[in-house]
């Protein structure tokens, strides 16, 4: 039996160890900026960034400098080709165009970038883009550096931020709710493109209202504050994604009404909030207007698309296994490809809903915690609502009326999942703060939450992923955080939580060096140096390299397209017989061709074109980069292929493409060579395009 010594002992040995704990803890909070700020120094000095830019190395393998690969932590990611296919390649083009809002590297009308992902643009809508702002004093290497570690270190900021108010300033909570929206699957899947835009901007505004009204008196904080909501509300509008957008922002209201109610009477306006509030309001509306005076015609093209286009969504159909997708979260980092749909659209936010909205009945039913708890009552009434959208759904008039037409459910369940994340973080904050509940109590509502997990899953699509391990040791986890948070164990509750978000978002993305995956490749360098000598000439990139080419500055046919350019398909198509195939968002993937000129739709965002070479002609294309022995098609007389580089592994060369004066391959029956030597066009159904594309306008 244990001596009072030695408890005694080992209570000063716990003391200690609390005590250090308890100073790093605190020094972390009380120097967490100037933490961020040498942390995001030393990203840049290092040049890392979280890229699947390495995907480009199983298209191009030829490098020059004896590397295999710039990955120093975890994997590229195929999946998310958004990010390294179209959205990286769309900001290092930029770099080597100037930064001009009209890209001229795409198509031959070039591309307006602000709306091609916001790309970093030298115009004052860049205001609201902070994490681009690195691309105008760094070089480009170390400007995508500071993107991805000026973001993610912002959003940690943030997310402490905004769980300190939750939580009321719970030191040991916030810093674990701000890995757990920073490292969270949804953000980590989706981090360059709308999901994490939307979520950074949307913690922003979130904290800058709080603290507007919280430290009214304070006034240069106020006017911080105000500064933020300027910076965070232009760039919430200009990421140009209503089916998140539009939910996100009902919920920036909500808790804007909210805090307005609460304080309404605790502080005085003065005329200090009279000239910033209207100076904000103009300040934005002005560039606003001068986005929209910019973009007009691209705006009009994109909302005129067949896809995505203007879909609308009535809500409703939302099944129990939808809500709790997220559990699958923990397995997607470490295994190859899911059945039901693919790492990203299955990635969500760890939370409790469950075991949350009952427990809001005792907090509903006290008047004094009411109004202690106002945030939570908040968070949980807009939760509610659109829960109500997701599982009943609205007339189509009152959808359009609310602009939730533009959201459908499978979208809505991102949001949903993110606010059931802040309650959760509330929830936890507050459930320490009360009475330890009795043991058979706590039995009771871990027993049925399990049940309610389990029964939800068990027969739903989830098990073409899952097998019954699975589904057992995911209950079983679950349940003991709920058993240890309803016990107020605190340090074991937050350690099984901290573990859950490394497992589930801190091995989504690599770790890379630079991005020599494209500019250290032999064929990249190649294409650089013939660019130089003979600037401003129109190319094609064959063989899925698309999206390469503008990343080297070079003016390329074939891209991807935010929206339509009409003037690219007038000589190939002037009957427009196929501007259903090409009046889309799409990745156009392009071959030259002595036959008839095909499209051919192979995703709702992708297509494959054949060329004629007479609209090639037209067109003036001068260079081609292919796989393919080109050379084959002189013996037809009606384009002259000259080899100028390559082969090289992987068979890639290019091109220069020149026109007999006396040439026409239209309706053409003359075979060429290159038939005959067994490099025939590629099928278009041969191009290895992923069974469930990673596709963001779905």
């Amino acid at each position: 039996m244990e001596t009072r010594l030695q408890q005694r002992s080992r209570e000063r040995v716990r003391e200690k160890r609390e005590g250090i704990l308890t100073k790093i803890v605190n020094f972390i909070v009380r120097f967490r900026y100037l933490i961020g700020l040498v942390f995001l120094i030393l990203i840049v000095a290092f040049n890392l960034n979280g890229s699947s830019i390495g995907e480009w190395d199983n298209t191009v393998s030829q490098r020059d400098d004896g590397k295999k690969t710039d990955v120093i932590f975890g994997q590229s990611r195929a999946i998310r080709s958004d990010e390294w296919m179209v959205q990286t390649p769309f900001y290092l083009s930029q770099a080597e165009s100037d930064f001009s809002v009209v890209n001229p590297n795409y198509g031959l009308s070039g591309q307006n970038m602000i709306i091609a992902y916001n790309s970093p643009v030298k115009d004052i809508t860049q205001i609201g883009k902070p994490f681009n702002w690195g691309f105008f004093f760094l070089d480009k290497d170390r400007a995508l550096s500071f993107y991805w570690g000026f973001k993610i270190i912002f959003m940690i900021l943030l997310g402490f931020e905004l769980s300190m108010i939750l939580t009321k300033k719970n030191k040991y909570l916030s810093l674990l709710g701000s890995l757990m929206i920073a490292f969270s699957p949804a953000v980590q899947w989706w981090f360059m493109q709308h999901v994490g835009d939307l979520i950074f901007f949307t913690l922003g505004l979130m904290v800058a209202f709080y603290h507007y009204f919280e430290n009214h008196h304070k006034k240069i904080l106020r006017s911080l504050m105000m500064l933020l909501i300027v910076i965070f509300g232009i760039g919430f509008v200009l990421v140009l994604y209503p089916a998140h957008q539009v939910i996100l922002a009902y919920l920036v209201l909500f808790w804007f009404i909210g805090l307005l109610i609460h304080y309404r009477k605790k502080i005085n306006w003065d005329r200090l909030d009279l000239l910033l509030i209207a100076g904000a309001l103009l300040f934005i509306g002005y560039v606003l207007f001068h986005f929209y005076q910019e973009s007009k015609d691209a705006l009009d093209a994109t909302m005129n698309t067949l896809y995505p286009g203007r879909r609308v969504s009535t809500g409703g159909g939302l099944k129990l296994w939808q809500m709790l997708l997220f559990l699958t979260n923990w397995k997607t980092p470490f295994s190859n490809g899911i059945d039901i749909a693919n790492e990203a659209e299955v990635a969500g936010f760890f939370n409790l809903y469950v075991l949350i909205v009952p427990f809001m009945l005792i907090v509903l039913f006290k008047k004094e915690l009411r109004k202690e708890n106002y945030l939570g009552l908040n968070l949980l009434s807009f939760s509610l609502a659109l829960l109500a959208f997701m599982v009943f759904g609205l007339s189509e008039n009152l959808a359009k009326a609310t602009l939730l037409s533009y959201v459908p459910t499978t979208r809505a369940i991102f949001t949903f999942n993110f606010v059931a994340l802040l309650l959760t973080i509330w929830f936890i904050g507050f459930i320490f703060d009360q009475k330890r509940l009795p043991r058979w109590l706590r039995g009771v509502i871990v027993l049925v939450s399990g049940i309610s997990i389990y029964a939800g899953l068990v027969n739903s699509p989830v098990m073409k992923y899952f097998n019954f391990f699975d589904l057992i040791a995911t209950t079983a986890v679950v349940a003991l955080i709920i058993w240890f948070i309803l016990a107020r164990k605190k340090k074991i509750a937050s350690l099984l939580m901290l573990i859950c978000t490394i497992a589930c978002g801190f091995f989504v993305n690599p770790v890379v060096h630079g991005t020599g995956a494209i500019y250290e490749k032999t064929l990249a360098k190649a294409i650089m140096k013939q660019n130089q000598e003979d600037p401003g000439q129109l190319w094609i990139a064959e063989n899925r390299l698309y999206n390469f080419l503008p990343a080297l500055g070079v003016k390329t046919y074939n891209t991807v397209r935010f929206y339509p350019d009409m003037k690219m398909w007038k000589d190939v198509d002037p009957e427009k017989t196929n501007e259903k195939v090409y009046n889309r968002y799409a990745h156009i993937d392009a071959y030259v061709t002595d036959r008839d000129t095909v499209f051919k739709l192979t995703n709702p965002d992708a297509f494959v074109v054949e060329i004629n070479f007479n609209p090639l002609k037209e067109l003036g294309v001068k260079y081609v980069v292919s796989k393919r022995p080109l050379e084959g098609y002189n013996a037809g007389n009606y384009a002259h292929f000259n080899r100028i580089y390559g082969p090289e592994k992987g068979k890639w060369q290019i091109f220069e493409v020149s026109f007999p004066e006396d040439s026409s391959a239209s309706n053409t029956d003359t075979p060429s060579t290159i038939a005959d030597s067994g490099s025939s066009l590629p099928n278009p159904t041969e191009n290895n395009l992923p069974v469930n594309p990673y596709n963001y306008y779905q």
